[in-house]
């Protein structure tokens, strides 16, 4: 990857991007399809499974109903009770009445094969083929459900001894008992789906409990069932789970697609009917369907392959000459401006680019611009260091002769003279904390107050958690000293300053405001003042060595940015309140 060229690149992460959501998003789609036919193969196994329990369930309601209605023939069961009652002749017209009217049940109702019935006693004669003699069943174990039962005892009639499922009931006069009714239907015709040779896809079993404790024999298979379509592990697999399965239905998948058994059960005859269904066919067409998918998935992947080579070649032009750029700006030549074609994310990166080299020659210009402002404050500051000392030794000398002449108002007010020298005269400190910048108009307003007759009360307002924020250093004395030249100094009676500090929603800028309640201004001159502070030429030279909002903002610029603005309201008459913003979070001190 190191060593691919930038186009190369370029086409492999493009191809990545379109042709790996486009990988998964056919595979989602092709696993969502066969999904689906899956499950649509299996309802429909199930389905056709219930369908044909269903009329399995009809018929053998049908073999219920006729048989009720035969044992329901009063007249029928006193006649095998007592044949003897009667005579000969009644004797012979009950029974040929009896058969034909069994006959006739067995025309209404097509379906059932055969209704015979067996009386044990030997006075009533056989009348072919409905009443038989019960010597010709009495070695048989007469079961309430037969299946593939044959009438043997028939001789040669054999279109009667066809395969059936047969229904065998003892009729029973109070507690003798006087024969047997069987009612049968054709194997074919109640199971017609185990005689289906053709299906290769499907077989089916009919399993029946062999003993209490819930075990299963299988009593029928289909013609197509063999060997090889359930083994004799996964038909153990199957009757365990019929055993543990509560409902009545249930279904298994047995070697990953391979074949699905599905039972239903029935219970009028207490037994299951089970489907395999072989999915050998399913699982070829899907093996089919996934490389058809694979096919067209790489054929589509090739040809989006060629689209983004080309797309990228079409772009690689701009993108070069913004690399050539950038090597232009990393010899130096930092107001390279390179041409911009078209409209597309190119063209706009290049604009991005040359709109960044503007910036780029614009903030080198401000930073020389901070670094010379600064560099004539520290000039200054060495220029008067000299005198600042001397006159600080001086006052230092004048305190001392007070106290020694024990006048403490003079002693106090050199003290604090001193002591506001000394914060000035450390101009290399360009930040100090709150509490230091509080400290000095503490010490300044004193100074006025002693200077005048008359009173300026100082009305401090500032969050004792603030104090240990740090501010840039003389950021509040002139804000002080112009309030008192502007609003007091010409009133010459008591005033009041207040400063107080306010924290912006956000918590990210800490408000720093002085009020005086003086003349005011009008919005003219605040309007022109605006003007005046928003020009950013520096200004090395300050009227008398004072330090004014110029200054104020000009610092305020250098530390914290352009969005740092001193804000000024004022109305004529009531007084005016500056403000000074100062970003909070990079104020705190470490600890």
């Amino acid at each position: 990857m190191k060593n691919m060229s930038f186009s190369k690149r370029i086409v492999l992460v493009y191809s990545i991007i379109v042709i790996g959501p486009l990988f998964l998003l056919i595979s989602a789609i092709t696993y969502s399809l066969i999904s689906k036919e899956e499950s649509r193969i299996v309802q429909e196994e199930v389905n056709l499974l219930n369908e044909s329990c269903k009329k399995v369930e009809e018929a053998i309601n049908t073999i219920d109903l006729v048989e009720s209605i035969i044992l329901s023939d009063t007249e029928l069961t006193l006649f095998l009770a007592r044949p003897e009652s009667i005579s000969e002749n009644e004797l012979i017209n009950t029974i040929l009445t009896k058969a034909s009217y069994m006959e006739q049940v067995c025309e209404i109702t097509p379906d059932i094969y055969a209704i015979r019935i067996f009386p044990k006693n030997t006075r009533i004669p056989e009348r072919w083929p409905v009443f038989l003699s019960s010597k010709r069943i009495e070695n048989e174990p007469h079961k309430r459900w037969n299946y593939d039962y044959q009438a043997s005892y028939l001789g040669n009639q054999k279109s009667l001894q066809l395969p059936s499922f047969c229904t065998t009931r003892q009729i029973n006069k109070g507690i003798k008992e006087t024969g047997f009714i069987q009612i049968a239907y054709r194997m074919e015709t109640i199971f017609p789906f185990l005689y289906e040779e053709e299906n290769t896809n499907s077989a089916y079993l009919i399993l029946n409990r062999s003993d209490s404790d819930g075990h299963f024999e299988i009593v029928k298979k289909s013609l197509s069932y063999n060997e090889k379509t359930l083994s004799e592990r996964q038909t153990i697999i199957v009757k365990q789970k019929i055993l543990q399965t509560p409902e009545e239905n249930g279904k298994i998948t047995f070697g990953n697609l391979k074949k699905q058994v599905c039972w239903q059960y029935i219970p009028n005859i207490d037994s299951y009917i089970v489907k395999i269904t072989s999915l050998i066919e399913f699982r070829n067409r899907f093996i089919v369907i996934v490389f058809v998918v694979f096919i067209a998935f790489v054929i589509t992947s090739i040809a989006l392959y060629f689209v983004i080579r080309y797309a990228s070649t079409k772009l690689l032009s701009g993108i070069y000459s913004l690399m050539d750029g950038m090597k232009r700006v990393k010899e130096g030549n930092i107001s390279i401006q390179i041409a911009v074609d078209g409209i597309d994310e190119v063209s706009e990166t290049q604009s991005i680019f040359n709109s960044m080299t503007q910036q780029l020659t614009s903030q080198i210009q401000q930073i020389k611009d901070e670094q010379s402002l600064i560099a004539e404050t520290e000039m200054k500051a060495m220029q008067n260091q000299i005198n600042a000392h001397f006159l600080y030794n001086v006052l230092e000398t004048i305190r001392m002769q007070a106290v020694l002449a024990d006048e403490e108002e003079i002693s106090d007010s050199l003290q604090i003279l001193g002591r506001m020298m000394r914060y000035c005269l450390r101009w290399r400190v360009h930040r100090v904390s709150l509490a230091q910048e509080i400290d000095y108009i503490r010490s300044y307003i004193y100074i006025l107050n002693v200077r005048n007759d008359y009173v300026i009360t100082l009305d401090l307002q500032i969050d004792e958690s603030l104090m240990e924020v740090e501010i840039p250093k003389m950021t509040l004395q002139p804000l002080i000293e112009n309030a008192f030249v502007h609003a007091i100094e010409k009133e010459e009676k008591d005033a009041t300053l207040r400063v107080y500090s306010q924290i912006s929603p956000d918590k990210s800028r800490i408000v720093l405001s002085v009020q005086d309640f003086g003349c005011g201004m009008t919005q003219e001159q605040v309007d022109n003042l605006n003007v005046y502070l928003k020009n950013d030429t520096y200004e090395k030279e300050v009227n008398k060595g004072s330090i004014g909002l110029k200054n104020i903002q000009q610092r305020l610029t250098v530390f914290y940015g352009p969005d740092y603005r001193i804000e000024i309201k004022s109305k004529l008459g009531e007084g005016t309140t500056i403000s000074v913003p100062i970003p909070f979070k990079e104020l705190k001190r470490e600890v």
